[in-house]
């Protein structure tokens, strides 16, 4: 497992450092900010965000990923849509710090790690759990490893456990982190 996570942090950090670059020639380019930042707290101030709607949104777009990278690991697409999602997954992390920090200025580091927390507790070993599996699985594709039902089984078993961190993480940012965004940003911002 420690080798997967050298390679997981390499390419999280990859992306993470597109991001910044990406989000910085974006608004050199644009001359304003480009983010939703502005429209989510909009939105938020004027209430029309309940935390209902926002976990069933949620579970309704990242569902559809979820199902789609379980799915893969039983394929030999799982390794390379794993290393997609990673580069992904820094790519937004990396925008999200730089717009935080172009916005708000060092504060503003403060305010993005807030809206990591705490649904951050649980989608953090979710997704490398839910990564190293898929890679283990659609490994046995890519090499002459046999697959036995009993694979199939555990492959099984340990995406149930890792579906339900999700849907914990999932509740976490619905209901939670948006009492913690305002607190942050009314309080520090």
């Amino acid at each position: 497992m420690k080798k997967y996570l050298n390679v997981f942090f390499l390419l999280y950090l990859g992306g993470f450092v597109v991001g910044v670059l990406c989000s910085n020639f974006l608004r050199n380019y644009a001359g304003y900010q480009t983010s939703l930042l502005g429209v989510y707290m909009a939105d938020r101030a004027a209430g029309s965000i309940s935390g209902s709607g926002i976990f069933l949104r949620l579970f309704e777009r990242r569902g559809v990923w979820f199902l789609l990278y379980m799915i893969s690991g039983v394929t030999p697409f799982g390794i390379p849509l794993v290393l997609g999602g990673l580069l992904w997954l820094g790519f937004l992390g990396g925008n999200l710090m730089t717009v935080f920090l172009m916005e708000y200025g060092i504060r503003g580091i403060g305010a993005a790690l807030a809206c990591f927390f705490p649904q951050g507790i649980f989608y953090v070993p979710s997704v490398l759990l839910f990564f190293f599996f898929i890679v283990q699985m659609s490994q046995k594709y890519w090499g002459k490893g046999i697959r036995v039902r009993a694979d199939y089984r555990a492959y099984l078993f340990f995406m149930t456990g890792i579906g339900i961190l999700f849907l914990l993480a999932l509740f976490m940012e619905s209901y939670v982190n948006q009492n913690v965004l305002s607190f942050v940003i009314e309080r520090f911002l």
